[in-house]
């Protein structure tokens, strides 16, 4: 029963860091629309692709017997709240790229703790953990790029 409880913490640590995604990039998108809606676009495809996570490792802590995660990690709380400080005082394309690149370096983190975890990882486990960090990296290496091109452009 130990090692359940062990791999549902890796697991619920997923869902975790899945939620400040979805809860960020809701965020995001509502800053967004006072800036570009292309933005929109593709924080509303970052956040809905989390939420599909959120719900394969959800089934998965259940199948293990266990309670799954229900809402975002600590980290990211004050992460949340430090944005809507930083969005009270602006809200350009730059502020909201690099605050939402941020995101993407924790969530690649958090996922690379996942995958060097002590806890026994079935092959199978293993193998969407790492695809959905291909997914998060990909993700991340967009916003860096939107980033980049925006400040280009702002020189």
């Amino acid at each position: 029963m130990h090692d359940n409880e062990a791999l549902a913490e890796v697991f619920n640590e997923l869902i975790r860091i899945n939620f400040d995604r979805v809860y960020g990039y809701e965020k995001a998108a509502s800053e967004a629309e006072k800036v570009d809606i292309d933005l929109k676009v593709i924080f509303g495809k970052n956040a809905d692709l989390s939420r599909q996570y959120i719900t394969y490792w959800q089934e998965q802590v259940r199948m293990l017997g266990q309670e799954p995660a229900s809402d975002s990690t600590i980290r990211g709380k004050v992460y949340r709240v430090w944005m809507d400080v930083k969005s009270a005082v602006t809200d350009d394309r730059e502020s909201i790229l690099n605050s939402c690149a941020f995101g993407e370096e924790a969530a690649v983190e958090a996922y690379e703790d996942a995958l060097t975890t002590k806890t026994h990882l079935p092959d199978e486990h293993r193998m969407y953990i790492a695809n959905q960090k291909s997914k998060l990296q990909d993700a991340h290496q967009m916003i860096k790029t939107y980033a980049d091109v925006n400040e280009n452009i702002s020189r």
